[in-house]
């Protein structure tokens, strides 16, 4: 199991620049601090279109942790947390914490496709094996994710890996629309209701 600290910002008109400015500096204190792997992404369809945010990832909860508070202490993110309230570049929300459930996330992957479920945690170990078989279905990794600190503590999200924008639109033609694809997805949907999905890149 590996742990997430994600930051998600939704930048005001003239200030795409300074939010990613930013995010990049917290990426450096992250690295710094522990992060074994991090992104820097921008969402481009679906849901939060247009934001921007920033990703860790963490071999557990005590290295996640110990790294978020060694951070706050750094004067290069204090600097950071300052102009966030006192300049604000754009509108954040979280950070949050995550685990993964079903393989680790690719974080360093160049296109991402997130589907969130909003479902009981009572259906997790059923939703985890139809992720299991969707992962079986291609060359494409599939990872689910669960919420830890978070204001949507009611959700699963699927993490669906491409190498491009090219290869996703392949997946989606081969295995996004084939009739075993559909029937796990009807299934799921007694689960629980998908009730986003988004597309983003790495930057």
């Amino acid at each position: 199991m590996s742990a997430y600290i994600i930051l998600r910002g939704s930048p005001y008109p003239g200030r795409l620049n300074d939010m990613e400015t930013r995010m990049r500096t917290v990426m450096g204190v992250m690295a710094q601090k522990g992060a074994i792997n991090s992104r820097l992404f921008r969402n481009l369809m679906g849901a939060d279109a247009g934001d921007m945010g920033i990703g860790f990832e963490f071999e557990n909860f005590h290295q996640a942790l110990s790294a978020f508070h060694e951070a706050r202490q750094d004067p290069m993110l204090m600097e950071v947390n300052r102009k966030r309230w006192e300049d604000p570049a754009g509108d954040i929300s979280g950070p949050v914490l995550m685990r993964d459930v079903y393989k680790p996330m690719d974080i360093t992957a160049p296109v991402v496709v997130v589907r969130t479920y909003q479902m009981s945690r009572k259906h997790l170990p059923e939703m985890i094996d139809i992720v299991k078989e969707i992962d079986s279905l291609s060359d494409n990794q599939v990872t689910a994710m669960v919420p830890v600190q978070h204001p949507q503590m009611d959700r699963i999200h699927g993490i669906y890996h491409f190498h491009s924008l090219a290869d996703a639109g392949k997946y989606i033609d081969e295995v996004g629309l084939s009739p075993r694809f559909q029937e796990l997805v009807n299934k799921a949907n007694e689960l629980g209701a998908l009730v986003r999905s988004g597309m983003n890149i790495k930057l």
